[in-house]
């Protein structure tokens, strides 16, 4: 199979109104690419509003939508959405795509900087914008293959000791297993929850590590493992009509590293339930 031959078999997206966050590199703007290519209408959840004018400009593309989003604190977190729904009272989907790996050791809302961002700031905007949406939405949340690595259940994620891989890899333990709890309990009957993995790819969320790591890691990873078009491939068949409330979509390559979409049942092992009560 072809990127060309797996885009063929998405159906076409014109109306649909697609939330993206994290839209502006990386995994978010190949997929970007991808919803401009199937005619969708975007709104960009952003960060840095002249990055995604340029790359909109660039895009020429006259259904995009910009909104500032910040999701490294609450209150910026609630401004964007108030600002989005001020706009839209209705969405198709929203792609809670954004992330961050750092070394800083700020706190984000009293917890550690990657956790806060990435497994806090999704929940926060699922828990503030979930009893505002109205009309049928399907929120897709990108998890990761790191989910799936041990963790002692008396880990402490508020501890500020973590290095930065394990940080990291502990917000999406987190996420993931949040993910699992809104798709099994399904607290908000008219949100479907879907779950995403991209794989291993070289993508700039390594951009706060140490140039050297960084630098090594880019060159390994796109030598071994699959392209960033590839793995926004699993964004892509989120958004499809195929995807339906409880979906977890994963590489179908050796250990999820890489490959094209598949569907899987979730694993036990990364349920955690300690971590999301």
């Amino acid at each position: 199979m072809t990127v060309k031959k797996f885009l063929s078999k998405i159906e076409d997206l014109t109306n649909k109104k697609i939330v993206l966050t994290g839209g502006t590199s990386g995994i978010g703007l190949s997929f970007l690419k991808y919803l401009v290519n199937k005619n969708a209408y975007v709104i960009l959840l952003v960060r840095n509003i002249k990055k995604a004018e340029n790359i909109v400009k660039e895009l020429n593309y006259p259904h995009i939508d910009i909104i500032e989003y910040d999701q490294s604190s609450y209150k910026a977190i609630e401004k964007g959405i108030d600002a989005l729904l001020d706009k839209y009272s209705n969405v198709d989907s929203i792609v809670l795509n954004a992330g961050a790996m750092s070394r800083t050791k700020d706190l984000i809302e009293g917890h550690p900087y990657s956790i806060g961002v990435n497994y806090f700031g999704v929940r926060h905007f699922i828990e503030y914008i979930a009893p505002k949406l109205t009309s049928k939405t399907k929120i897709i949340v990108q998890g990761s293959l790191v989910a799936g690595f041990h963790l002692n259940k008396k880990t402490n994620i508020d501890s500020n000791n973590f290095k930065t891989f394990k940080e990291y890899n502990i917000s999406k333990m987190c996420v993931e297993a949040y993910t699992y709890k809104l798709i099994k309990e399904k607290p908000y009957p008219n949100i479907d929850f879907v779950l995403t993995e991209p794989g291993i790819t070289s993508t700039s969320i390594t951009r706060d590590l140490d140039s050297f790591l960084k630098h090594v890691g880019k060159v390994f990873v796109s030598t071994f493992f699959h392209s960033v078009n590839k793995a926004s491939l699993t964004l892509l068949e989120a958004v499809s009509s195929k995807a339906v409330h409880g979906s977890y979509i994963v590489p179908r390559g050796l250990f999820t590293i890489s490959g094209y979409p598949k569907y899987k049942k979730f694993p036990k092992n990364r349920i955690r339930e300690y971590l999301v009560k």
